[in-house]
This record gives structure tokens, sequence and C-alpha cells, in this order.
């Protein structure tokens, strides 16, 4: 479907997406596709980062590592057979401050990391959160509980642009709420309100690129049109989606996926926005599939390769 173009932002559609999609050399090796490392995980919180994992396989990732507390890593070993799981240091069932240098050392050799999916929530990860986000080196993405972790550390957002070192945060509307984005508190829209729909897009762009732009981050504003916001001001808007993706556990998917565009080599903005199209669409064949009562996460996952096959075949949207 045709969108007006407009100056202040752009529509990410099946053609902008295409052309980001990132070339598989025929002479190509699992050290060419990128090499990983995702952390998070705690007890009661076990499928989030094998989620993640999930997305960054399907996406294309030649190496996955996944961190996670010692007392899950059974759990987490049997749900992997893609990604190379590995036991850290816990507490409680969640990571303890002693996993930060066997997470930094992993991290570091890598070619971008995650931290969240699942993590929970205490000082003791506050204080880990931020400490990895100060020293880890390779572009990161952060996500779920981290986000909560440096709510009153934003300082440190601005620190890694300083050093020239990238990361994306990927909160829904909430998150971005405890994060002080400053965001009119949503209300339910009719799909044929189209003056409601588009005055809340306008919104969430306003607010998506003040936050970026205030501390040097890539942020993804999730939800309906999810926006994708850069530190230089400008903004990709999505095409794709579905409110059936509205369940716990796609939002790990999401994360998955920008960290393997990442790792791959793809600018930050376009890893970004590509994952949030692919994503969307992927939500799309499962809402035609199979409802969207009743599709979860973990179909989606299922239809990533299809969902990136049609941008390299064509399809009617």
């Amino acid at each position: 479907m045709e969108r007006e173009q407009h100056k202040d932002f752009t529509w990410v559609d099946k053609a902008l997406a295409a052309s980001w999609l990132p070339a598989r050399p025929w002479d190509g090796h699992k050290g060419a596709f990128g090499k990983v490392c995702a952390v998070g995980g705690s007890v009661g919180l076990t499928g989030a980062p094998v989620l993640a994992a999930l997305g960054a396989a399907r996406m294309g990732s030649g190496l996955i590592y996944l961190g996670v507390p010692e007392e899950i890593y059974p759990i987490t070993a049997s749900m992997c057979l893609e990604a190379m799981p590995f036991p850290l240091p816990d507490k409680d069932g969640s990571l303890s401050a002693e996993a930060l240098f066997p997470i930094l050392e992993r991290m570091n050799g890598c070619d971008a990391g995650l931290i969240g999916p699942g993590l929970g929530r205490s000082a003791e990860l506050t204080a880990l959160v931020r400490r990895l986000s100060e020293q880890a080196e390779a572009p990161l993405t952060l996500d779920a509980d981290a986000l909560y972790a440096i709510r009153n550390h934003k300082e440190v957002l601005r620190s890694r642009r300083e050093k020239g070192r990238v990361t994306i945060l990927t909160p829904h509307e909430g998150e971005f709420a405890y994060l002080g984005g400053t965001l009119p508190k949503g209300k339910f829209i009719d799909a044929s309100d189209t003056e409601a729909r588009e005055a809340r897009m306008r919104e969430r762009i306003r607010a998506a690129r003040a936050f970026a732009e205030e501390y040097g981050c890539i942020l993804v504003l999730k939800g309906p049109q999810t926006v994708t916001a850069c530190p230089e001001g400008a903004v990709y808007v999505n095409t794709t989606g579905n409110s059936g993706m509205a369940k716990g556990g796609s939002g790990d998917v999401l994360s998955g996926m920008v960290l393997s565009l990442l790792g791959q080599g793809l600018s930050p903005e376009k890893a970004a926005a590509l994952a949030v199209w692919l994503h969307g669409y992927a939500g799309d064949l499962c809402r035609k599939a199979l409802g969207e009562f009743g599709m979860l996460p973990r179909d989606m996952t299922e239809r990533i390769p299809e969902a990136i096959r049609s941008l390299q075949d064509g399809f009617a949207m």
C-alpha cells in the first residue's frame, strides 16, 4: 500500500526493508554472519532468553552465546539447540555481581550484545547492568529488565555515545514511561479513527525523537506503528504488525532479531528498523494462519524465515 511520504519521518515499507537486507555471500561461514551474545533469564523467567536466542538464530546469526544464571542453565540448555548457553554466577535464581567479568569476557569477544530478557529486578542486578553498559565495547541492545535497571542511570547512555559505542533501547510504552519518556497515557483507539491514530503516531514520534537525541541512543518505541528514533534526528515508522503480537515474549523475539542484524554488521539504525519490520511481518503471517487470539511468540520465530524470504522474492501487502 502506497503511503504519503513525510519530511519529518520515513515509513519503513517492503521496498525499503528489502533494500536493507544484508547479503549472504556464497562462500560465507559461521564467522561471516556474526558472533553475538545475549544475557538474561532468572527463576520464573526462563523462556525469555530462549525466545531472544531463537529470534537471533532465525534472523541468520552465525554463532549465538546465551548467558544465564547457573540455577536455570539446565532448563535453558534443554530448550536451545542452535544457541550455545553458558552458566553464570548467580544468587537466589538471578545473576550475581560475580557475573560481570565472565559476561564482559564473552561479550567483548562478540560482534554485538543483548542484555535484559528475563533478567529480573534487584539492586544487585541494577549495579550489574550499569557496569556492563559502562564497560561493554560491542554494540549493545538493552531490553526488558535492563531498561528498568538503567532508569536512574541514563548517564551511561551518553557516556557510551561519547566513546563511540552503539546502544539500542527497545521499550514498550510502559517501560518508556519509567525511563522518563514524555508520552501521554495511551488509550484504546478504534482502527477506523484515522485522525486519532495520526495524532497518536505524532506523539510517539515526538517523544521517541526527543529521548534519542537527549541520550545519544537509538530508541525503538514498540507498539502500533513502532517508532525507531536515532540520535541524529532521523525517525522510521513501521508498517507491519498487529495486536495479536501483544503477548509476553514477543519483545524478546524482537530483541534477538535486532541483536542478530547488529552482529551481521548492518548499521545500527537499519538493524533496528529492519528487525522491527520483519518482526511485524512475521506477526502478520501468524495472524493469517492462526488468528490474533491464538498466535504465540514462538509461532512468530517459525515465520521469520518466510518474512525474510518475502523480501527476497517479492510479495503483495
